[in-house]
C-alpha cells in the first residue's frame, strides 16, 4: 500500500506512442525523433548530433587542428574549440547570407534552418573560416574600438558576412571552393587583413543604414531592430551594385 507523495500512483497512467518499423529505416526514424521533439529546440542540437553531417565535420576539423563538439556541454571552449551552435551561427551568417536570421532565429538553426546551413557541400574549412570571421566580429560588438558607430553593438553578424566577403574576393574564389586545400592561404590572408575587413565592413553597413534612415535620429531601439530584418540586407545590396 503507497502512502504519502505516492499514494494514488497505482492508478495514474503513462501515454505511450510505440511505432513499428523495418529494420533498414534509419532515415525514417530520424525523422520521426525530429518531429516529435520539435517542440523542445535545445535538445534538437543533441539530436542533429550524430548526423553524418555532424560527424564529417568533427573529424575535418581534428584534420585542421580544431576540435569540433557536436553535443551541447557546459564546459568553457579554448580558442581551437568550436561548438556547433557557433558553427551555425557562423555559417548562415557569413556563407549563407542569413546575418539577421543567425542572431535572432537561433531556435531555429537545429530546426528549420538546419538544411540551409548544414549543406552537402559544407566542409570543415568553411567551417572554420566562418568561426574565425564570426567571432573576431564579435570580440568588437563586445569592445566595440573609440569611436565605431552604435550600431556595431547590433551587427556582429552583419559585419562577419561583409568580412567573409571581403576574404573571398582576395582569394579570387566562391565560398564553396573553400577547402583543406587553400585553408591555410585563406587563415593567413585573414590574419593579415582581419582588421582591415572589418572597417571595410562597418563603412558598408554605415552607408547602408544611412540610405535607409537619411539624416533621421535613430532610437537604439529602432537601430536596434534594423538587424533583424531583411531589407538592411537589400539596402547593403544596392550599395554593392551601385559601386559596380
Amino acid at each position: 500500500k503507497m502512502a504519502g507523495a505516492d499514494a494514488g500512483l497505482e492508478r495514474a497512467f503513462v501515454l505511450v506512442r510505440l511505432y513499428e518499423l523495418p529494420s533498414d529505416s534509419a532515415d525514417l526514424v530520424r525523422s520521426i525523433t525530429y518531429a516529435t521533439n520539435s517542440q523542445n529546440p535545445v535538445d534538437l542540437r543533441d539530436l542533429r548530433s550524430n548526423d553524418a553531417k555532424q560527424k564529417s565535420l568533427e573529424i575535418g576539423m581534428r584534420d585542421l587542428g580544431y576540435t569540433y563538439h557536436r553535443h551541447r556541454s557546459e564546459a568553457s571552449l579554448k580558442p581551437l574549440d568550436i561548438s556547433s551552435a557557433t558553427a551555425a551561427e557562423a555559417v548562415l551568417s557569413v556563407w549563407r547570407g542569413g546575418p539577421h536570421q543567425a542572431k535572432f532565429y537561433g531556435r531555429e538553426h537545429f530546426g528549420k534552418l538546419y538544411d540551409q546551413i548544414f549543406t552537402d557541400d559544407l566542409n570543415a574549412a568553411q567551417v572554420v573560416i566562418a568561426t574565425l570571421l564570426f567571432r573576431f566580429a564579435e570580440n568588437k560588438r563586445r569592445r566595440p574600438p573609440e569611436n565605431a558607430p552604435t550600431f556595431v553593438a547590433y551587427a556582429s553578424c552583419f559585419l562577419a558576412m561583409r568580412m567573409g566577403r571581403y576574404l573571398l574576393e582576395d582569394l579570387g574564389i566562391q565560398s564553396t571552393q573553400l577547402s583543406h586545400i587553400n585553408f591555410a592561404a585563406a587563415r593567413t590572408i585573414l590574419d593579415r587583413n582581419d582588421e582591415a575587413y572589418f572597417i571595410r565592413a562597418v563603412a558598408a553597413v554605415d552607408a547602408a543604414v544611412k540610405r535607409l534612415y537619411g539624416n533621421q535620429e535613430v532610437s537604439l531601439q529602432r537601430l536596434a531592430a534594423t538587424f533583424r530584418r531583411g531589407d538592411l540586407l537589400e539596402e547593403l545590396a544596392r550599395g554593392d551594385a551601385a559601386n559596380g
